[in-house]
């Protein structure tokens, strides 16, 4: 399965600050809940919790 795009993770991020369940993200974009909630998990900020596009976008790309 391809990797989440850099358009997915500014979704996902929006969504999240609408208060989506990660159910409702995962249908929106076409992916798995367990998907969502890993990629969630793994780039999240460390210190807030807080999960941004941008930030898991460069994380990727390293």
């Amino acid at each position: 399965m391809a990797h989440i795009n850099q358009e997915q993770r500014y979704v996902i991020t929006l969504m999240l600050q609408q208060g989506k369940l990660q159910k409702e993200i995962a249908l929106f974009i076409n992916r798995s809940p367990s998907v969502i909630s890993r990629e969630i998990r793994r780039n999240r900020d460390a210190k807030t919790g807080i999960y941004e596009s941008n930030v898991a976008q460069r994380a990727y790309e390293r």
